[in-house]
């Protein structure tokens, strides 16, 4: 769970922008075109969590973590409870971002993220700019039910306890009584969107779907994210990961290596 609070920048849903990426050898020009990746990050943490992929992939990927309402930068604005209430706030700027990328755009999410790229390609898609990928992490397909009951509606001692069983919350933030207060809010809405989230009908995804599971991640078997193969007609792959519900922060230098290989650009131009 995040903490860092990012330096304010002139857009509240892009805190950080990306690195210039280096002249390729022999280019005429200084600028070169980068696939675009947005990036939404799990329960509780903010856009901060993915500012090391930008300057680890800045040659060949542009990364845009995505700050939603609700933490960091954004602590004192209401975090979303519902997928459409966030939506109807968040689509307008994705569409703008992924109408700028030149060389296309692909999205991630963790957890919570993960509903949240995989609605925003949904609607993305459907408005005729689709991705050229989407790669989900550490989250069940959301056309699957709960293998568990809710935790959104529970008290608040039993709602932190119960999501530290799962391995969702950092050990160290019961530590500081002050912190779960500040926590519990902002991670009782976002488990209120996860846990009330049902796509609408509609066509499946046409982009590559990529699931990472974690072979530690006592949230949920790993074995259920095989079925995000379920939400698309393009290619699926599957990839167990080491690690718990949070391997996503823990294995970055694996993590951006593979990305960089699934979206292609190690080779550009």
């Amino acid at each position: 769970m995040s903490t860092t609070a990012p330096v304010p920048g002139a857009d509240p849903w892009l805190p950080f922008p990306p690195p210039a990426a280096a002249p390729a050898p022999g280019a005429a020009q200084g600028r070169r075109a980068r696939t675009r990746l947005l990036c939404f990050p799990c329960a509780g943490q903010g856009a901060s969590a993915y500012r090391p992929w930008q300057r680890l992939l800045a040659a060949d990927v542009e990364v845009l973590p995505v700050q939603l309402p609700g933490r960091e930068g954004r602590a004192t604005e209401p975090a979303h409870t519902t997928m459409d209430g966030l939506m109807a706030e968040l689509l307008p700027v994705l569409a703008e971002l992924t109408k700028e990328a030149e060389a296309g755009y692909a999205l991630f999410g963790h957890s919570l993220g993960a509903l949240v790229a995989y609605e925003a390609a949904r609607r993305l898609e459907a408005a005729g700019q689709p991705p050229r990928g989407l790669t989900v992490a550490a989250q069940r397909p959301p056309h699957l039910p709960l293998d568990r009951e809710p935790v959104h509606d529970l008290p608040r001692a039993a709602f932190m306890t119960t999501l530290g069983l799962y391995g969702q919350v950092p050990v160290e933030l019961f530590d500081d009584p002050a912190a779960v207060a500040l926590a519990a809010a902002a991670l009782r809405a976002d488990f209120t969107l996860v846990e009330t989230y049902a796509p609408a009908e509609g066509p499946r995804l046409r982009c590559p779907v990529t699931a990472l599971a974690g072979l530690a991640d006592s949230s949920l078997p790993p074995r259920s994210m095989r079925a995000w193969q379920d939400l698309t007609d393009g290619r699926f792959t599957f990839r167990p990961v080491p690690g718990d519900h949070f391997f996503v922060g823990e294995r970055t230098d694996e993590l951006v290596g593979f990305l960089r290989s699934a979206l292609g650009e190690s080779a550009s131009p």
